[in-house]
């Protein structure tokens, strides 16, 4: 019986946290990169979860694309890609992203993923800028719904949901309107293109696939370095707070190695990187076969064309309310709790504001850091 109770729940998380990726996987195709390759690194992900038992998917993030995309040269941005991820394979592999924690100390880390709270936070404001209705009503319906569920074990799944199927249908329903698709790919960038072929099984749809020849530069060692530090952030502050919606802790070097070997096969054919997430399906039945079902079946739909469909119907603001949930309640308030009970706190809280003013996970940890060791000879701590 408590079988099929579990199911419902677990279905709704899986649906949701792909209707989340949707629209940040048609902002990579704005910013020049072919969705389909990316479909090999979902699938890289769903065994990699599946062989160390990791509860923190990977999917694709809008602060990542934006860092790999920040020149319009297509062929330099999947060689930083390719180049972070080899590094970062190697720093997994000698435990070093675990190290590096460890060095940190809860404070530092506590107080970098508190300020990580607040980007989320802002990502939902900076929406609802653009998309004033969509956005109010995403966020009303997910305040309400995390009201609703707050002592439900599934309250981050029905929180994503109920939200992301509210706004969404009252853009395509009340106001009666769909997303303009024809503007995705930004003016001037170089991108791939791909045909809407999707029987893999024929030869024409592995004629899309045409490998991008790396290419290494001041331009592409640069741009893998800032790819490396965004990504050391993530994989600490979201594999961090989704482990810890699940109950249980994430091995940061793990996720490392397998968010980084997922990048592998997207950016040879001009796919967009794939990091870590703070996800719903976590807060699933069976979180760990959750995210793996996720990955997956956002796979086929990548593989299949449908994502790019699907981009039609689903306004990117429709995410807004469960990022601001996500962010502020589940991510700066108790993490901010942390900070204010941990041993040098001072180091935790400019963590948090550094962080939040620079947008970058790794420089808040640095500066944080840097002021644990350090302060206490310039009259900090």
């Amino acid at each position: 019986m408590e079988f099929w109770q579990n199911i419902g729940p677990f279905v709704l998380a899986v649906v949701a946290v792909i209707i989340n990726g949707v629209p940040q996987l048609l902002y990579a195709q704005a910013r020049g990169f072919a969705l389909k390759p990316a479909g090999f690194a979902y699938l890289i992900g769903a065994f990699g979860n599946m062989l160390t038992g990791s509860v923190t998917p990977i999917s694709a993030q809008a602060e990542t694309i934006t860092v790999a995309s920040v020149k319009k040269n297509l062929r330099n941005n999947v060689s930083s890609i390719l180049l972070a991820a080899i590094l970062m394979v190697v720093l997994g592999l000698c435990g070093g992203v675990t190290k590096i924690s460890d060095f940190a100390g809860p404070a530092v880390v506590a107080g970098m993923m508190s300020g990580v709270g607040l980007i989320l936070a802002g990502v939902a404001w900076d929406m609802f800028g653009q998309e004033k209705r969509t956005s109010l009503v995403s966020i009303v319906s997910a305040i309400a719904a995390y009201a609703i569920f707050l002592d439900s074990p599934n309250k981050v799944v029905w929180t994503i949901f109920i939200s992301v199927v509210v706004s969404t249908a009252d853009f395509l329903f009340l106001q009666k309107r769909r997303v303009d698709v024809s503007t995705l790919v930004e003016e001037g960038r170089e991108s791939v293109e791909m045909s809407s072929e999707w029987r893999f099984w024929k030869k024409e749809y592995w004629s899309d696939f045409k490998l991008i020849k790396p290419t290494v530069n001041l331009t592409v060692i640069l741009g893998a370095l800032s790819l490396m530090m965004l990504n050391i952030g993530a994989n600490i502050s979201f594999g961090g707070i989704t482990a810890s919606i699940a109950g249980t802790t994430q091995n940061v070097d793990h996720l490392s190695i397998i968010n980084s070997l997922a990048d592998v096969p997207s950016a040879l054919f001009g796919g967009p990187p794939i990091e870590a997430i703070i996800s719903g399906t976590a807060g699933a039945p069976w979180p760990v076969v959750c995210g793996i079902v996720f990955m997956l079946v956002t796979a086929v739909l990548i593989l299949t064309g449908l994502v790019s469909r699907l981009g039609r119907y689903l306004p990117a603001q429709s995410i807004s309310g469960f990022l601001l949930v996500i962010g502020f309640a589940l991510t700066f308030a108790p993490n901010l709790s942390t900070v204010a009970q941990s041993d040098g706190s001072m180091s935790g809280y400019i963590a948090l504001g550094v962080t939040a003013w620079s947008k970058n996970p790794f420089l808040g940890m640095v500066v944080g850091v840097l002021v644990r060791y350090l302060g206490a000879y310039v009259g900090l701590v």
